[in-house]
C-alpha cells in the first residue's frame, strides 16, 4: 500500500459526474495504485441515475442526497460532514468548479477533518461572480492545497485571479478502453455494429453526443449536412442527447428536408454510448463561443477517438488541442466548411483511414484512464508528502 510515514494515504474525492459508471474506473485504478479511495456522490444527478459497477465498487463509497439536484453551482450534500468523519480523509479531492457552494461545503468539511483540499475548474473565460460566490472562491483559492484544471486557459485564468499554488492540468476522466476501443481499420464490424443498432450499414454515418443547447452548435451540422448530401446521398446524422434545443432543431431538419436522413435517440445510458461511437463514422463537435461559454475539453472526442470514429471539431475553445493532428477543424459556426469536410471525409477512405489511426493513437497515449489515472496520483502524491510546488 501506499505509504507516507507509515500510514496509508486516504483521498476522498466529492464530485456529481460519478453517479456514471463510466467515469468511475479512474479511482478503481486509483485504489490499485495503493491509495484507500473513498467517493461521495449524489444518487442522481439531474436526470442521470447513479449506474452501478458491473464488477461492484472497488472503493469505500457513499451516496448522499443533495439540495438543489440538477442545479451545477448551487447544489450542496446533506451529511457531507458525518460522512467526512466515517471515511478520515487525508485529502479531499473535490472535483467541483471554485466558487461553487458545494466546493465551500467540502472545504469547510476538509478543514474540520484535518484533511488537505484540493478543487477542480473547468472555467476558460475570466468572469467575476457576485457573493456569495466572489466569496466562495475566494475562501477556496487562499486555502487549497494545489488545483486541477481541464485546459490550459483555466490555468491561465487561476492566474489572472491571484491564485499561487501548484496548478496540475489533468484531464478530470480518462476514457475506459475496454469499453470504447475498437480496430481502426475494422470496417466489416463497423457495419455489423451499424446494422445491430437500427442504421443503415451502408450509410456514412455522421455523430453528435451531449446536451442539446443553442451553443453546441447543432444548426451548423445539420446545414452543413444537408449541403453535403447534394454530393453524398448515402450520409446520415445520428444525434444522441436531449436538451431545450430539441423542437428548434427538429423544426429545421424540417425546414432542410433532411428530417428522414435523422435518427434521433433522446435517452442513451452512459454505458451504451461506446456502442454508439464505434458504429459511427465521424463524431462531430460543432460547438459556439458565445460571451459566458466556450468549449472546455469536449470529452466525447476522446471517446470517439478511442472507439476509431473520426473527430472533426470547430475552432471553439479546447477543441483544437484536444484533437490535435487526429482529426479536421473548421471555424465555428462556418457550415460550408463543415460540409466540405464531410464531403472530402465520405469520398476518401484513405483519409479515414488515417485519422482513424491517429486518434486511436492519441487516445491510447493520453486519454485513458490508466494515463489519467497515473496523473492524478502522482499529484496525490505529491499534496500527501506536502512537496514544494513550483509555479507553472
Amino acid at each position: 500500500m501506499l505509504a507516507f510515514c507509515g500510514a496509508t494515504v486516504r483521498v476522498l474525492t466529492i464530485s456529481k459526474p460519478y453517479v456514471a459508471a463510466a467515469y468511475r474506473q479512474k479511482l478503481t485504478i486509483l485504489a490499485e495504485q495503493g491509495f484507500t479511495v473513498g467517493l461521495i456522490c449524489p444518487p442522481a444527478w439531474g436526470s442521470q441515475v447513479f449506474e452501478p459497477d458491473a464488477e461492484g465498487d472497488q472503493y469505500w463509497l457513499k451516496r448522499l442526497p443533495i439540495v438543489a439536484n440538477g442545479k451545477n453551482h448551487l447544489h450542496f450534500y446533506r451529511g457531507l460532514t458525518a460522512a467526512v468523519r466515517e471515511f478520515k480523509p487525508d485529502i479531499i479531492n473535490c472535483e467541483e468548479e471554485h466558487y461553487s457552494l458545494v466546493t465551500r461545503q467540502c472545504l469547510q468539511a476538509a478543514e474540520s477533518s484535518g484533511a488537505k483540499f484540493l478543487f477542480y475548474t473547468w472555467q476558460n473565460i475570466y468572469k467575476k461572480y457576485p457573493p456569495p460566490f466572489s466569496w466562495t472562491e475566494q475562501a477556496v483559492l487562499n486555502r487549497s492545497a494545489a488545483a486541477v484544471t481541464g485546459n490550459d486557459e483555466a490555468t491561465q485564468v487561476l492566474r489572472v485571479k491571484g491564485y499561487r499554488g501548484h496548478i496540475a492540468e489533468i484531464p478530470q476522466m480518462g476514457v475506459n478502453f475496454d469499453w470504447f476501443a475498437a480496430q481502426p481499420a475494422d470496417t466489416s464490424g463497423r457495419r455489423i455494429r451499424k446494422r445491430d443498432l437500427g442504421l443503415e450499414p451502408d450509410g456514412f454515418h455522421i455523430g453528435f453526443a451531449g446536451r442539446l443547447v443553442e451553443e453546441k452548435g447543432l444548426d451548423t451540422l445539420l446545414s452543413a449536412a444537408a449541403q453535403a448530401l447534394k454530393q453524398v446521398p448515402r450520409l446520415r446524422l445520428v444525434i444522441l442527447g436531449s436538451g431545450p434545443h430539441l423542437p428548434q432543431l427538429q423544426a429545421q431538419s424540417r425546414a432542410l428536408g433532411i428530417e428522414n436522413r435523422i435518427s434521433w435517440h433522446m435517452q442513451v445510458p452512459s454505458t451504451a454510448v461506446a456502442t454508439y461511437l464505434k458504429a459511427l463514422d465521424v463524431l462531430c463537435l460543432p460547438s459556439r463561443t458565445r460571451s459566458n461559454w466556450k468549449e472546455q475539453f469536449g470529452r466525447i472526442l476522446v471517446e470517439a477517438m478511442a472507439a476509431s470514429a473520426i473527430v472533426v471539431g470547430s475552432s471553439s475553445g479546447e477543441i483544437p488541442r484536444v484533437i490535435a493532428d487526429a482529426g479536421l477543424i473548421f471555424p465555428e459556426g462556418d457550415s460550408d466548411s463543415l460540409a466540405r469536410h464531410l464531403v472530402n471525409l465520405a469520398q476518401d477512405e484513405n483519409l479515414q483511414l488515417t485519422l482513424r489511426e491517429r486518434g486511436s493513437r492519441r487516445a491510447q497515449k493520453h486519454y485513458t484512464n490508466t494515463v489519467v489515472a497515473s496523473l492524478w496520483g502522482d499529484l496525490w502524491r505529491h499534496v500527501a508528502a506536502e512537496s514544494d510546488f513550483k509555479s507553472r
